[in-house]
């Protein structure tokens, strides 16, 4: 006969074992930190096995999407690319052909100027290192436009641009899609009627055959880093727990209490305007006295040290001096004088080649198919400040022009003479004083003053 095996009964447990039996935390999930870091895209080895139509540009063929994005989630690279633009164009396009220069006027058949045009081609340009401008020639009319950059991708035969308005889709919607052959080589339309070409803007870089890549490509993790920047001390604004002190009170309370306690006090300590508030606990004591924590936020902002490096790589990439966007930095009040000289050193060393590159094709173009002389066609630029506020008038100007100037009343002979040996004596004093303060700082730096 086979052996039963006693099973014990449970044993009962009573209510205060049962508060005192805690289970034991278990982890729900886990997971690494996104790495956000990710490398410019490569190029395809080969064309022969691509699937689609098109060279992608980027692993999801999205790079030129994500470039766009981030030129709206970083204030110091935004301001760097606005800039860049702005010098680029500068007043517009001037030529001393008046017909031509009426021409630019009015380019295409929604009554844009050249300019406009220019400036949307350069600012992809910029933005994502490739600007796309297609040119449409009729029976008596030439038309340029410009083609949003993200839209553009190149024809695995390297011969012609494909637009398309979503290319996350763009398998499902190929009737979405237009072809147009790559500058010198024209399409046909309409039985010879229209021919219509696409000139693409792009910088030489190597290992890149098909599509260029804009300057600051070195410094896209940087770009990252100091929008996640922001994205996280924002959080910490609006999430932020900083009363000015903590009291815990001895009372008794309830589950469904404490909950209501704990949304009330989020509801009231965190967010713009309920910082350093007192923040009152009531828990279920065994007698003890109230206990009161006085808490000092010294916090002013996460990352500091972290933002200056990433500026700095932004603004190194962009190969920018800072005061040109209005960017300030620490111990530089930046004069006059200082910004014109990082204006000219911006303009010869980053702005002028892409004019050029862009002038060279447009003057081509217009010569071909309009005739124009655009020889002497170029883009009006000057520089954001003057010398003139650190002119003195006085050098230049007598007492008597000043007055008249101002429109002040003629003085005679002798008022005007006494006037002028006031502004003597105070010129001379004013001299001396500067002399004194000079030989002053002069001592201080020899060690001779004691």
């Amino acid at each position: 006969m086979s052996q039963q095996k006693k099973v014990q009964p449970k044993k009962k447990l009573t209510q205060s074992q049962t508060y005192q039996k805690k289970a034991s935390p278990k982890i729900l999930g886990y997971s690494f930190s996104k790495d956000v870091s990710a490398e410019p895209p490569k190029e395809p080895d080969s064309l022969v096995n691509l699937r689609d139509e098109w060279i992608p540009f980027g692993i999801d063929n999205l790079f030129p999407q994500e470039l766009s994005e981030l030129s709206r989630s970083a204030s110091t690279h935004r301001a760097i690319l606005s800039t860049k633009t702005t010098f680029s164009i500068g007043e517009g396009l001037k030529t001393n052909d008046e017909k031509l220069q009426d021409f630019l006027e009015d380019v295409n058949v929604y009554g844009e100027s050249m300019d406009s045009v220019s400036r949307k081609v350069l600012s992809d340009y910029w933005k994502l290192g490739n600007g796309y401008m297609e040119v449409v020639v009729g029976q008596g009319y030439l038309n340029f436009f410009h083609q949003d950059g993200t839209t553009a991708r190149i024809h695995k035969n390297g011969n012609h641009i494909l637009l398309h308005p979503d290319w996350q889709h763009a398998r499902k919607t190929p009737e979405a899609m237009r072809k147009v052959p790559i500058y010198p080589d024209f399409k046909k339309e309409d039985n010879g009627a229209v021919y219509r070409t696409m000139i693409h803007f792009a910088d030489y870089e190597s290992t890149y055959y098909y599509y260029g890549m804009p300057d600051y490509v070195a410094a896209l993790d940087h770009i990252r880093i100091a929008n996640q920047i922001g994205v996280f001390n924002l959080t910490r604004f609006k999430n932020g727990f900083m009363p000015s002190a903590i009291i815990e009170l001895n009372a008794d309370m309830g589950e469904d209490e404490a909950q209501d306690f704990i949304d009330d006090a989020v509801e009231k300590l965190t967010g713009a305007g309920d910082n350093s508030k007192i923040l009152f606990i009531a828990k279920n004591g065994d007698g003890d006295a109230t206990n009161v924590n006085v808490i000092n936020d010294t916090s002013d902002g996460s990352f500091m040290e972290l933002q200056k490096i990433t500026n700095d790589n932004i603004i190194s990439s962009h190969r920018w001096n800072p005061a040109l966007s209005g960017i300030q930095v620490a111990g530089q009040l930046g004069n006059n004088q200082q910004i014109l000289t990082a204006y000219d050193i911006a303009m010869s060393t980053v702005i002028k080649e892409p004019q050029a590159m862009f002038l060279n094709i447009v003057k081509k173009i217009l010569k071909q198919e309009k005739g124009f002389d655009a020889s002497d066609l170029h883009f009006y630029t000057k520089p954001p400040v003057s010398l003139l506020g650190a002119i003195n008038p006085n050098d230049y100007i007598s007492l008597e022009e000043g007055r008249k100037i101002f429109h002040l009343p003629e003085l005679d002979e002798d008022s005007l003479q006494k006037l002028k040996e006031e502004k003597s004596s105070a010129k001379k004093e004013e001299t001396k004083e500067g002399g004194t303060e000079e030989s002053t700082d002069k001592k201080e730096e020899d060690g001779t003053n004691n």
